[in-house]
């Protein structure tokens, strides 16, 4: 079975911006659809949407805190109902594991569901668009991507679904881009049938782990502005308990390995151009044993790639040294001080777990009551915004202030770096020169955010 699925966000920040429409379509092994789910739901009124994103959508600024709407919680229930009641499938989207994935593990974990929906109880992951991407590589002219006025290709959903014979009239619709992923997808699987029952085999971290041979070169198939066929071989024994595997280039410049020292191996282990990669084993990527390769693409090492590919069988030093090298920069992250931030501290110990699916089970008086017996303070927090979401007079008046002047700190205080949260002021500046056809866009939106900052005015 396979899930095709899509999200329509407030934004593209990944940790900060939340899911406003998710939709998802269960298909068997011939897309022929067996179920969907298209459900939207309110704005969290910590969270300040990009102007450009509601544009794009299509999302009137009126809808977004619509009392018709389903919470957040409430939509996010709904989806993983579907998607236990789905699995175990493969989940395929449209770009999803660079985007689409990041905002659902947010949002199941801060609505207390396990995060990892789609690589846990049997499930596995794939995306389409490193799979057209790899078919414009692998099978030049098997499958129709467009070009721009510069001859360079072009992988937009909303420019490629037409090219292939679909009429995507409602392109940044959750479902409607989700019916275009399945087109592509079956265009793929159709045009470039091995590269599709391939990726399909490999889905698992356990069968990817499995084509990245410690013992011989492997086809690796990525993107960097252009789609990309590199030699590679795996330098750890790891297996698939690891993340992410160690992979050498065999095509980089290995003539002056023995005279570096350590800092040099490191200069010349990640580039430019990067001859040491972490290739994350969960994250479904296009790998080939060169018996697949040859087989299929008629690709295969040539003389000076098979001549490293042996050292590394024969030099009983140089893979420990090449993994010193990427290990010494494995990057080392600072301790988190927002509570998105926190998401990756660590699993909820058993007792929790049992909480939160009492959480889900009882009324909200009772949730009110679970949220301080919550171990772990980080789900006592999101546990208290849950309860604040949707039954605020269940929390104490004291409970309601400081949640209140949290989020009046979000709208309005700056945040101090990169990669945060938006606020009102930001948005208000993004809307800075908009007009014409965009006027009333432009005025809809400031009545919006001016009603957010009366909501919560700053202390």
């Amino acid at each position: 079975m396979f899930v095709f699925y899509d999200t329509e966000t407030t934004g593209l920040n990944k940790t900060f911006d939340q899911i406003l429409q998710f939709a998802a379509i269960l298909t068997d092994e011939n897309f022929n659809p067996i179920d969907e789910i298209n459900v939207r739901c309110r704005i969290l009124p910590w969270v300040i949407p990009a102007p450009a994103a509601l544009r794009v959508t299509g999302v009137s600024a009126a809808k977004l805190a619509s009392p018709a709407l389903p919470s957040f919680y409430q939509m996010m229930g709904a989806v993983r109902a579907k998607f236990d009641a789905w699995s175990p499938a493969i989940f395929l989207g449209y770009n999803s594991i660079g985007f689409d994935e990041n905002f659902l593990h947010q949002a199941f974990w801060q609505t207390l569901h396990p995060p990892y929906q789609t690589v846990t109880n049997g499930n596995a992951r794939m995306d389409v668009l490193p799979l057209v991407r790899a078919a414009a590589a692998l099978a030049p002219g098997a499958f129709e991507v467009p070009e721009n006025e510069r001859g360079q290709l072009v992988f937009k959903l909303e420019t490629l679904a037409p090219a292939t014979g679909y009429v995507h009239d409602n392109a940044h619709d959750a479902l409607e881009d989700v019916r275009a992923t399945i087109h592509v997808a079956k265009r793929v699987a159709d045009r470039v049938p091995d590269l599709w029952r391939h990726s399909v085999r490999c889905a698992t971290k356990a069968r990817t782990s499995e084509a990245l041979s410690m013992e011989a070169p492997v086809l690796m198939v990525d993107y960097f502005k252009q789609p990309n066929l590199w030699w590679g071989q795996r330098l750890d024994a790891d297996g698939q308990r690891a993340r992410f595997a160690r992979v050498v280039d065999l095509g980089a410049d290995w003539s002056r390995l023995d005279e570096l020292g350590d800092d040099d191996l490191s200069d010349w282990a990640l580039g430019p151009p990067r001859a040491l990669r972490n290739i994350a084993l969960n994250k479904a990527p296009i790998v080939f044993p060169a018996a697949a390769a040859e087989r299929y693409w008629g690709q295969r090492p040539d003389p000076d790639q098979l001549r490293n590919s042996a050292r590394l069988s024969v030099d009983r030093e140089l893979r420990p040294r090449l993994l010193k090298a990427l290990e010494a920069h494995d990057r080392e992250w600072p301790q988190p001080e927002q509570l998105e931030d926190m998401i990756y501290q660590g699993f909820p110990s058993r007792a929790d777990e049992a909480l939160m699916a009492r959480f889900h089970s009882s009324g909200w008086r009772d949730r009110a009551e679970l949220v301080h017996q919550f171990a772990d303070q980080r789900y006592r927090r999101l546990a208290q915004r849950l309860v604040y979401l949707d039954a605020p007079d269940m929390l104490s008046d004291a409970e309601r202030q400081r949640i209140e002047s949290g989020i009046a700190r979000r709208c309005t205080a700056d945040p101090g770096g990169k990669g945060l949260w938006r606020t009102l002021s930001a948005a208000r500046a993004e809307l800075d020169g908009w007009g014409g056809e965009d006027q009333a866009l432009a005025e809809e939106i400031t009545q919006y955010l001016d009603a957010i900052a009366h909501r919560y005015p700053p202390a």
